[in-house]
């Protein structure tokens, strides 16, 4: 475990294009945990959902999370929420469509998830999968998993933008109700606002946020002002 552990420090100080050193990264975890696919995104406004590098997981199925599933996977953004490396097996009686069509399609039973702490635009998480053959993460893995996320989180991670969005105090209450949950008719209940007055306001919030809908100025508004 000594050689992996230098081998992993001189890839994360390589001077490799990032891509390549996530590649690398991903090549030697897979053997160092036994596993048998790799996948890293970059968070974004929206979340941990950009340039994704994969190692052992193809293009194809890359493109379907991108444009179908990953839309109605709730299990990242619970495992985003926790932070730092967690571990979980799915259950054999879910009938999630996620799960079922995705996740198990794609030979996935039992996981491991990086995300980092504070996480913002910019920041690396690591993925790795077992099938179901190969068996459940160790305590030991998981300690892996957090070593190796926190070295290269530290020395990989774009520093965050020195200037957010600037949204008006009214833009943030309507971002805010909506990370809570609020639907639109219970936002203008709760401003006293008219429906075409709110949808001026997300109209400007997502131009300025760069998000696309409503979950991701729920997601901006969480990584960004929530206390």
């Amino acid at each position: 475990m000594v050689d992996v552990a230098w081998e992993i420090v001189e890839i994360a100080l390589s001077d490799k294009p990032l891509s390549d050193r996530r590649r690398l990264l991903g090549q030697r975890l897979l053997g160092a945990l036994h596993a048998d696919s790799f996948i890293s995104y970059v968070c974004d406004s929206t979340g941990p959902y950009a340039d994704p590098v994969a190692v052992n997981f193809g293009q194809d199925r890359l493109h379907a999370y991108d444009v179908h599933y990953r839309h109605i996977d709730t299990l990242t953004p619970r495992m985003f929420e926790q932070q730092g490396a967690t571990s979980i097996t799915l259950s054999s009686g879910s009938r999630d469509e996620f799960q079922q069509d995705f996740l198990y399609r794609s030979g996935m039973h039992h996981g491991m998830n990086y995300f980092p702490h504070h996480a913002h635009v910019g920041s690396l998480d690591l993925r790795i999968w077992r099938s179901r053959s190969s068996g459940q993460f160790t305590a030991e893995d998981l300690r892996t998993l957090q070593a190796v996320g926190d070295l290269v989180h530290r020395l990989w991670d774009t520093e965050e933008p020195s200037t957010q969005a600037s949204l008006t105090p009214r833009e943030l209450q309507v971002a805010e109700l909506i990370a809570r949950g609020y639907s639109d008719r219970a936002v203008c209940e709760a401003l006293m606002i008219s429906a075409p007055t709110l949808r001026t306001h997300l109209a400007h919030a997502f131009e300025k946020t760069g998000v696309r809908n409503r979950t991701g100025l729920a997601a901006f508004y969480i990584k960004n002002h929530q206390k």
